[in-house]
């Protein structure tokens, strides 16, 4: 009971902190000392998110729970059921991996929007992330980890090829969806083409890789208008299955939030001091992984400004106490935190 009392109060106090950051005058300070969107015409809602992450207290930490496009509430639900507690942040998948009929795909998609909407009236943050399989292809996840040659991904980023029209049909479909989000006035950590710097995706490890993002960033924002989304790179950490992170960064003018991807408990200095350096001010976070982050690690690394279990993996590999310990301490923002904060 006394440790309980001692967690609700160092919450409320730092609750009472961060509403007065995003209250009255504080507000454009605030917003003032972060990095403006990559997107000049990015909605008020989205420009808060950012400076809100921009602005996180050193060594706080919004946990994150992702679920698939299938049952887009299944694991975070389960999260909250083991740890009494929901994920601050919400993540999603918008990419057709099952082989889906077009009808089918849509549908889905519409279950993600539906959902997204629902946690960000809450006060949840939501992320999307998008295993796209390669265009003109089964929506498969054996098609989203495609083996392609060096000149047949320049032909999808090259304008006038029959590669590049699937592309951006397939992205115009997508598009759609996030219109619906954009038009409740939901703000996303938009994460696609992650991992790029290891060899397991179509898109991995490509010379030109910032021509797909560019062409992705230019049809959403220039054409769609998706001035909701907020652009996050994810890389995987740099390990021995990966390049370093700077080979395949497309620029701090394209990107909003640099996340990397940590599996296996390797949470190894490098990869977040390293990360930190290249995003030159900008929030960092983890994007995926599997163990979560202990207590020394995010004492040794604080400035991660959320982190995200990927799917199953949150019960496979964590035990629940380890869950519910993870899940409440005093350092973790809820969505319960969150709400308050953003109401």
């Amino acid at each position: 009971m006394k440790s309980h009392s001692i967690r609700f109060w160092l919450q409320r106090v730092l609750l009472l902190m961060l509403v007065l950051l995003f209250s009255g005058s504080q507000q454009s300070f605030i917003i003032a000392d972060a990095a403006p969107p990559v997107n000049a015409q990015a909605s008020a809602k989205a420009r808060q998110l950012l400076a809100y992450l921009s602005n996180l207290p050193a060594g706080m930490l919004i946990s994150g729970q992702h679920d698939y496009l299938e049952a887009p509430d299944e694991q975070n639900n389960k999260l909250q059921q083991i740890s009494g507690q929901y994920a601050g942040l919400h993540g999603y998948e918008f990419g057709g991996l099952a082989n889906q009929s077009h009808t089918a795909l849509r549908e889905q998609r519409q279950h993600v929007v539906d959902s997204a909407i629902r946690w960000s009236e809450d006060g949840g943050i939501v992320a999307i992330t998008f295993h796209q399989a390669l265009p003109g292809t089964p929506k498969t996840w054996k098609n989203v980890q495609a083996k392609i040659t060096q000149a047949e991904f320049n032909r999808y980023v090259t304008p006038g090829t029959s590669q590049y029209k699937q592309l951006i049909a397939d992205l115009d479909e997508a598009a759609l969806s996030l219109k619906s989000l954009r038009d409740a006035d939901v703000p996303v950590l938009w994460r696609p083409y992650h991992e790029m710097n290891g060899s397991w995706f179509w898109w991995g490890n490509k010379q030109n890789y910032a021509k797909l993002w560019d062409l992705m960033y230019d049809r959403f924002v220039r054409v769609h208008h998706l001035d909701n989304l907020l652009w996050v790179w994810s890389p995987n950490a740099p390990n021995a299955y990966s390049t370093p992170y700077n080979q395949t960064f497309p620029g701090i003018h394209r990107v909003d939030i640099l996340a990397a991807d940590i599996y296996n408990n390797d949470y190894k200095s490098s990869y977040y001091t390293e990360l930190l350096k290249l995003a030159q001010g900008k929030p960092i976070g983890i994007g995926e992984s599997d163990i979560l982050p202990s207590a020394k690690v995010l004492q040794n690394q604080p400035d991660w400004a959320y982190a995200m279990s990927w799917g199953k993996e949150l019960s496979a590999v964590n035990s629940q106490a380890a869950i519910r310990h993870f899940m409440n301490q005093n350092n973790i923002i809820t969505r319960e935190l969150l709400h308050e904060s953003f109401r």
